[in-house]
């Protein structure tokens, strides 16, 4: 019998694309026997490639199918479909056996049907249907009201696929490469590197340069033989340079700048040379777990520890707290748990207060779940019945 090809179609972020990595393996275990490519954007490729369980990735070009769409709506012309269609046929010149579509986007669901004889996922039935399914519908309930909720989003693209969560997580193996020469001496030296991911995809969810300068110069004083290598896109670059001038010239020598100046596949290497990083909810801290690198997250704003907290077993995240039905609101924090991540990086004692909630993850047969620090560890029940609930027969 041939093998069968299957393409998992991720137009989201980084983020989303790592916590992609759960529904991969699971698809590995339920399906050995088939081929697994990836669809996802064309800036996102180096990580793509790394993706453990992924044999080749085709690319999307949003730009140019955003630039087709424009030019369609200001005066339709036949060879604009001439045109698409050539490229639907540079992607896959045969259709594959499966699209499994985890984006709930148009763009994602008419990707799948398009590609694959058989679509999975975001949609039941054809793409004009308009008709979730089960899971997907649970995971645009969540957006709405999530304080009851405890399935992780990686668990739920699982389930979006048709297969249970999987047995075994293996981390993500970078391959080894020089960093550019100042920057590639990160962990050739004795004391603790800690990694600070200085930004956000959300403008939301940006803490400000004046906490990280204070989690900085404690760290580097709380810690003689410590670094920290400051981590982040161009973007980021000058919230970088911020944090560097209030520091003094003592501790500047401990810090090494890398935003701004890595590719992807140098920034998931970067991660595994830090022995801890801390950030908010966003990519590049889902990579540093992926990676297999602790990590400390900080999660306020509309983040969630229960749905996208880093996905594996013994990462930390402080949750923000708010007043009652706080699950429908922003939550911006009038204090920061920067003392309490210096005491959990010491492993001392942490005291918890109103303002943050800390959590520890860990993971059972039914995926990532999180435990409040100081409880006994035990996974929440509603999940199993959860699954039970919307889990159909496996496809294939």
């Amino acid at each position: 019998m041939m093998a069968k090809r299957a393409l998992v179609i991720q137009l989201a972020r980084l983020g989303d694309l790592v916590q992609t990595i759960p529904a991969i393996a699971a698809l590995k275990e339920a399906h050995a026997d088939w081929i697994l490519d990836l669809l996802c954007p064309a800036h996102l490729e180096e990580i793509g490639r790394i993706l453990p369980g992924i044999a080749a990735v085709v690319l999307w070009d949003g730009t140019e199918w955003h630039r087709r769409a424009l030019q369609a709506e200001k005066e339709f012309r036949p060879e604009l479909i001439v045109e698409a269609d050539a490229h639907l046929h540079s992607i896959a010149k045969e259709p594959y056996d499966y699209a499994c579509v985890l984006n709930q986007h148009p763009r994602a669901i008419l990707a799948g049907a398009l590609l694959a004889r058989h679509s999975i996922g975001t949609m039941t039935g054809g793409p004009l249907e308009q008709k979730l399914s089960p899971w997907a519908t649970y995971v645009r309930g969540v957006a709405s009201d999530r304080r009851e909720n405890r399935i992780h989003l990686a668990d739920a693209f699982c389930g979006m696929c048709g297969v249970p969560p999987p047995k075994a997580m293996i981390p993500m193996q970078v391959p080894s490469a020089p960093l550019p020469l100042d920057l590639d001496a990160i962990r050739q030296s004795d004391g603790t590197w800690i990694g600070l991911v200085v930004g956000a995809g959300d403008q939301e969810r940006l803490v400000p340069v004046s906490v990280w300068v204070r989690l900085v110069v404690d760290c580097l004083q709380t810690f003689q033989q410590s670094r920290i290598v400051l981590l982040g896109s161009k973007q980021e670059q000058e919230r970088a340079y911020g944090i560097q001038t209030a520091l003094s010239p003592s501790l500047l020598g401990r810090v090494w700048d890398t935003t701004g100046r890595l590719s992807l596949s140098e920034l998931a290497l970067a991660l595994t040379r830090c022995q801890v990083v801390i950030g908010a909810d966003t990519g590049p801290l889902h990579l540093a777990a992926a990676v297999g690198t602790k990590v400390i997250g900080w999660y306020f704003a509309r983040a969630r520890v229960h749905e996208t907290g880093p996905y594996g077993s013994q990462d930390w995240v402080w949750q923000a707290e708010g007043d009652e039905g706080h699950a429908q609101r922003l939550i911006i924090p009038h204090r920061w748990p920067i003392d309490e991540t210096i005491a959990l990086l010491s492993n001392r004692p942490v005291a918890t207060n109103r303002d943050w909630s800390l959590w520890e993850s860990h993971r059972d047969r039914w995926g990532a779940y999180y435990v409040q620090a100081g409880h006994e560890v035990i996974a929440p029940s509603q999940r199993e019945q959860i699954w039970q609930e919307l889990h159909s027969t496996p496809v294939g």
